[in-house]
């Protein structure tokens, strides 16, 4: 079975108890299957970086494509 996640923008934030407090784990996916995971401090971050990951799907994919364009050439000179 495919994993949803990667056709649709989710996250998932799990909470982590540390030496230094608590930190949240976001995972995150945006709907070109791209993924990220990062950890933050506080709820009012996390909400953030979910935000802005999401904003800049469009830009990071031209961007991945550009990258994987060059990499292609230069692997087949």
């Amino acid at each position: 079975m495919k994993d949803k996640r990667l056709y649709k923008r989710d996250f998932k934030v799990t909470e982590e108890e540390k030496s230094f407090g608590t930190t949240y784990k976001i995972e995150m996916w945006d709907e070109y299957g791209n993924k990220r995971t990062i950890y933050e401090r506080t709820k009012e971050l996390v909400t953030e970086r979910v935000y802005d990951f999401w904003e800049e799907s469009k830009e990071r994919n031209e961007r991945n494509k550009v990258h994987n364009k060059c990499m292609v050439k230069l692997f087949n000179k």
